[in-house]
C-alpha cells in the first residue's frame, strides 16, 4: 500500500466514511491526510503542489465535488472551479510527480436513455451543469493521462453523516403522514461506506499503478426507483407514512435526471476480485449505525416556547450531537404552530422529565423556574437556564441541589467567560460591567408596545429591559455568582461612550471598596455587549502595551456581541462533557432585586406581574439592608393592603402573595443571610 495518501473533500460522504474505516482498521505505516477546503483549496494548483511536496504524497484520492445538482445550475462558475479544473490540477500534478489517483465521479454523465446496466464505454451525455462538469473532469484525466489513475462512477450515494435521501426520508417520515416520491428514475443505491472499503481495497490490492487510466463502475448490487428507495426506509425503520408514487414530470427539477442509471459492475468485481452487497441489505447496515448515533445522542428537554426556546429548538434540530426531545409550554399547543416542532410540545413536566437527558430552563419566570427546576434536581437531571430572574429571587437555594447553572448567552453567563478567561491569563478583575444603550425608569405603554412590536419581544421582556430591571438582576446576579459587590444600590449606572473611562471609575472603587465591583455603563454609542477592568503584574506592561490593551494599569477585555439562545449549546455540552457549573447565584447571596413603585399605589390594587409591569421596576439591593422587601420575581398575583409611594420599596408588609415553593424559599434565604 502507498505510504502518504491524500484525500480530499474529506468531511463529504464518502470522505467521512474513509476516515472512519482508517480509524478503526489497521495503516500504522500508512499516513493518511484527510483535508477539506479549509486546509487545503484545491482550486489552487500552488496550494496542491506545496502540499504534496511538504508530505511526500504518494497519492490522491480526489472525493471533493460540488454535489448541489439543482443549485449547480445558477453557480456554474463555481460548479466547474471544483468538479473540473480542480480535478485536472489534481491529474497534472499527479503525471508530474508519479502520483496514484482516484477520482469519484458519477452515473450522471449519462443520459439514462437506454434500459440495460450501462458499462464503462458506453457513451456519455451529460444533462445538467454539474453532469457535464463531471464529465468534463473524466475527459481532462484522460487527456492528461496520469499513470495509473482510476475513474470510479458511482450513484445515489447515502450515508449515515451528510445531507443524503436517506436522511431526509427519515426526517420526512417522522414529520409527516404522507410523501410523493418519483417512480420514473431507476438506478442503484449506494452505501458510502461500502464505496470507501472498496477504495481502501483498491488502494492495498497489487492493482498496476503504472497503466494508463481506467474507468470502472461501482454501486450497491440490485437497482430500484427513488419511490421502491423510499419505502424501502420506512419498511426497515418502522415509519408509518404513506408514500404516493409520482412521475418525474410531476416534480420538476433545475437538473434534469436520468430516467435509468443503473451501472454495470462486471469490470471492477473481476479486477479487484470484489463482492459488492445488495442495495437493501446495506440500506439495513447504514439504518442501524443512524440507531445507535440516535440512542448516543443527549436529549435536551426545553421548558419555554418564547423568543429564546423556539431559537434555541432550531438549533437543536440541526445539531449533531443532540436531539431535542420535548418543549415544555404553559400556552395552548393546539394553537402553536407557530413553534418551529409543535409536536414536541407538551403540558407535562412529568413527561418533559422522564424523556431527557439535560433540560434548558428558558421560560423568564422565577416562580415557575422555582418548582420546575425543584423536581427536575430531584430527578437527578441538571439543568441548564436563560433566566437570570430565577437566580437571583431562588437560585441560591438550588446550589447544592443538583447542577443548575446560567448559560453562556445572556449577559451574566457571558460575563462569566470573560471572568474564567481573565483569570486563566493572570489577569485581576476589578469591574464586570454590562453595556445599556438606553434606560427610561417610566416608559409608557404606547411606547413599549411600538418597541415591543418593532423587536418582536413581548411586551413585558421589553418593559423590563427599558426600565433597567434586567441589567440590575443581570448585574446583582454576577455580583453574587462571582463575589463582587455592588458600589450603591441602584448601582452606578455610568453615563460614558469610553468603555475605559467608565471602567477606569468602576475600577477605583473596586480598589476603595477592597473588592470586584458589578454595574453596567449607559451608551448609545458603545456595541451591546460585556466587559471585564482588570489588572495585570508590572512585567506584563510592556507586552499588554504591544498588545493594544493600553498603557495600563486598568485592562479592558470585552465581549461586544451576545448570541443568547445561540451561544446556550456551549453550557450544554460544558455540563454534558463533566464540565463545573459555569454560573449560579452562589449560596450565600448578598444582593436581590427589590421591586420600585413607579408611581403611587393603593391598597386594594393587584399586580399580575412585577417584572415588565408598568407599576414596579427593579432595583439591586442589599438584602441585609432591606430585610422585608419583596423581590421583584415573587411580585406575581399581588394584592396590595397599604398605600406604597412612588420610589418606595415593596416589602412584604405593603402586599399580600399567593403561596408558592418560591416564596418558601426566600424566607429560607433571606433568614440566612440576615442570620449570617
Amino acid at each position: 500500500m502507498r505510504k502518504n495518501i491524500l484525500v480530499t473533500g474529506a468531511n463529504g460522504q464518502v470522505g467521512s466514511e474513509l476516515q472512519a474505516l482508517v480509524a478503526n482498521g489497521h495503516y500504522k505505516d500508512v499516513n493518511f491526510y484527510f483535508t477539506d477546503k479549509e486546509i487545503l483549496d484545491i482550486t489552487d494548483y500552488g496550494a496542491i503542489e506545496a502540499f504534496i511536496k511538504e508530505h511526500s504524497v504518494d497519492t490522491i484520492v480526489n472525493c471533493a465535488a460540488y454535489t448541489a445538482v439543482d443549485k449547480a445550475e445558477e453557480h456554474s462558475d463555481d460548479v466547474y472551479a471544483i468538479n473540473t479544473t480542480a480535478v485536472a490540477h489534481l491529474a497534472k500534478l499527479a503525471k508530474e510527480y508519479s502520483l496514484a489517483l482516484i477520482h469519484l465521479s458519477t452515473d450522471y454523465v449519462f443520459d439514462g436513455k437506454t434500459h440495460s446496466p450501462l458499462s464503462e464505454d458506453a457513451p456519455t451525455n451529460p444533462q445538467g451543469i454539474y453532469a457535464k462538469s463531471k464529465r468534463d473532469a473524466e475527459e481532462k484525466i484522460l487527456e492528461i493521462a496520469p499513470k495509473g489513475a482510476i475513474i470510479i462512477r458511482t450513484s445515489w450515494i447515502y450515508s449515515h453523516t451528510g445531507h443524503n435521501f436517506v436522511k431526509t426520508m427519515l426526517r420526512l417520515g417522522q414529520e409527516r403522514d404522507a410523501l410523493n416520491v418519483v417512480c420514473d428514475q431507476i438506478g442503484t443505491p449506494t452505501y458510502a461506506r461500502d464505496l470507501a472499503r472498496t477504495i481502501l481495497e483498491i488502494l492495498e490490492s497489487d492493482y498496476d499503478f503504472s497503466r494508463d487510466p481506467e474507468i470502472f463502475h461501482y454501486s450497491n448490487e440490485g437497482n430500484c426507483s427513488w419511490y421502491d428507495f423510499a419505502q424501502a426506509i420506512f419498511e426497515i425503520s418502522n415509519i408509518d407514512c404513506t408514500i404516493t408514487p409520482i412521475s418525474t414530470k410531476e416534480y420538476p427539477t433545475p437538473a434534469k435526471r436520468p430516467p435509468y442509471s443503473v451501472l454495470s459492475k462486471e469490470k471492477i468485481k473481476k479486477e479487484f476480485n470484489l463482492t459488492i452487497p445488495y442495495w437493501r441489505d446495506s440500506l439495513k447496515s447504514c439504518l442501524s449505525l443512524i440507531d445507535v448515533e440516535k440512542s448516543k445522542r443527549a436529549k435536551i428537554g426545553v421548558i419555554g416556547s418564547g423568543f429564546i426556546a423556539n431559537g434555541l429548538a432550531k438549533l437543536l434540530e440541526k445539531h449533531p450531537d443532540y436531539q431535542l426531545q420535548k418543549v415544555l409550554t404553559r400556552t395552548d399547543i393546539s394553537k402553536r404552530e407557530d413553534f418551529i416542532r409543535p409536536d414536541l410540545l407538551t403540558n407535562s413536566l412529568d413527561d418533559l422529565i422522564e424523556s431527557c437527558d439535560l433540560i434548558v430552563e428558558a421560560s423568564g419566570d422565577a416562580i415557575y423556574a422555582t418548582e420546575s427546576i425543584d423536581k427536575i434536581l430531584k430527578a437527578d437531571i441538571p439543568v441548564v437556564t436563560m433566566n437570570s430572574e430565577f437566580h437571583v429571587t431562588t437560585g441560591s437555594y438550588f446550589v447544592d441541589k443538583g447542577i443548575v447553572t446560567e448559560a453562556e448567552g445572556d449577559q451574566p453567563g457571558v460575563e462569566a467567560i470573560l471572568h474564567e478567561e481573565a483569570l486563566a491569563m493572570g489577569f485581576k478583575p476589578l469591574a464586570y460591567v454590562n453595556i445599556k444603550g438606553f434606560l427610561n425608569e417610566n416608559p409608557s405603554r404606547e411606547e413599549m408596545e411600538y418597541w415591543g412590536g418593532r423587536s418582536n419581544l413581548s411586551l413585558e421582556m421589553v418593559t423590563s429591559f427599558t426600565d433597567g430591571t434586567k441589567v440590575e438582576i443581570e448585574q446583582a446576579l454576577v455580583a453574587n455568582g462571582l463575589g463582587a459587590t455592588i458600589v450603591q444600590e441602584g448601582l452606578m449606572k455610568i453615563k460614558s461612550d469610553s468603555m475605559l473611562e467608565a471602567g477606569t471609575i468602576l475600577a477605583e472603587k473596586a480598589k476603595e471598596l477592597g473588592e470586584p465591583v458589578s454595574d453596567y455603563v449607559l451608551s448609545p454609542k458603545l456595541p451591546a455587549g460585556v466587559y471585564i477592568v482588570a489588572e495585570h503584574d508590572e512585567e506584563q506592561t510592556g507586552a499588554l502595551r504591544y498588545y493594544k490593551l493600553g498603557d495600563g494599569p486598568y485592562y479592558i477585555l470585552e465581549r461586544t456581541y451576545h448570541l443568547c439562545h445561540l451561544e446556550i449549546i456551549k453550557t450544554i455540552k460544558r455540563i454534558l462533557d463533566g464540565g463545573d457549573v459555569l454560573l449560579n447565584n452562589s449560596k450565600n447571596p448578598r444582593f436581590s432585586v427589590a421591586a420600585i413603585a413607579k408611581h403611587d399605589i393603593k391598597a386594594g390594587e393587584t399586580l399580575k406581574k412585577g417584572i415588565g409591569s408598568f407599576d414596579v421596576r427593579g432595583e439591586a439591593v442589599f438584602i441585609k439592608n432591606h430585610p422585608n422587601h419583596v423581590p421583584i420575581g415573587l411580585l406575581a398575583n399581588a394584592e396590595f393592603i397599604r398605600d406604597v409611594k412612588e420610589g418606595a420599596i415593596v416589602t412584604f408588609d405593603d402586599v399580600k402573595l399567593p403561596q408558592s415553593l418560591a416564596l418558601d424559599i426566600w424566607h429560607k434565604i433571606r433568614e440566612q443571610v440576615t442570620q449570617a
